[in-house]
């Protein structure tokens, strides 16, 4: 299920956010299991402690396959075009974490992520905004239906409804045995089950999905996005986007979307 490192690349950090024009931390944690772990905190050059203070705080859960150094070109427009403090952190064996990768032991990591960044005087602690991507986007959720009360908002962007449901989208015979009211879901021992979590989460929601996405079914979205049952819950479509490639695909609606939302339910001290 986990692929930290991509066939043939690094599979240490091999990019750094000072070759971005992003001014950064190495945060070094540890998750509840004593697993050590790597994060960095990034923010815009020229950024003094007190915008630093005043801005929304990111915590952005990366997809699957590979480190940290692989998203740095999107972390970037995440700070600038959103004028956003991104906190973003290596899952155990991914980058520079140590460990292997599981479900357990990620919501673990998530979790002292978030404790961490809760935990700096130095940062916005009330406007802080959980964000995923994928696989990313799951742990969000799980983090966010534990912790609502440390979170102003959430976003999700291209995220799957469980891991039994992707079966038949990756190996198509297994389809038969494995998905939702299948007999063999017990075969599935990473479960991920977002489409059990999602209601529980009552904090504002921004859905983001791609219509063209070849990995995970725009349906299962859009299912999430039924059973979410908010009305602080968003749901932006990309018409000619894939998986990975809305932010670049149709940029004036992907930022916009997400400004707008900060505005209307982080910015907004009134919400």
């Amino acid at each position: 299920l986990y692929v930290p490192r991509i066939p043939g690349m690094p599979s240490g950090i091999w990019k750094y956010p000072n070759e971005f024009k992003l001014e950064y931390e190495d945060v070094a944690l540890e998750s509840e299991d004593g697993v050590k772990l790597h994060a960095w905190l990034l923010w815009g050059r020229g950024w003094d402690a007190e915008t630093i203070k005043s801005r929304p705080v990111i915590i952005f859960f990366q997809e699957n396959a590979g480190n940290m150094s692989f998203r740095l070109p999107f972390l970037r427009l995440l700070v600038y075009r959103l004028n956003a403090v991104v906190f973003a952190m290596s899952y155990r064996g991914y980058g520079l974490s140590e460990g292997k990768p599981s479900e357990r032991g990620i919501q673990k990591d998530a979790l002292a992520g978030l404790q961490y960044v809760r935990s700096r005087p130095d940062l916005a602690t009330d406007k802080v905004v959980l964000m995923g991507r994928s696989l990313g986007g799951a742990v969000a959720v799980h983090l966010a239906a534990e912790q609502q009360s440390q979170v102003k908002a959430v976003i999700l962007e291209n995220t799957f409804t469980a891991v039994q449901d992707m079966v038949a989208r990756i190996v198509p015979p297994l389809g038969l045995l494995i998905g939702t009211g299948r007999p063999c879901n017990f075969l599935v021992t990473n479960k991920w089950q977002n489409q059990q979590l999602i209601s529980r989460i009552k904090v504002p929601m921004l859905m983001m999905v791609s219509l063209q996405d070849e990995m995970v079914p725009a349906s299962q979205m859009f299912k999430l996005h039924t059973l979410q049952r908010s009305p602080q819950c968003e749901l932006l479509q990309f018409d000619k986007a894939s998986h990975m490639d809305a932010y670049d695909v149709e940029p004036e609606k992907y930022w916009g979307g997400l400004y707008n939302f900060l505005v209307r339910y982080v910015e907004d001290k009134n919400k």
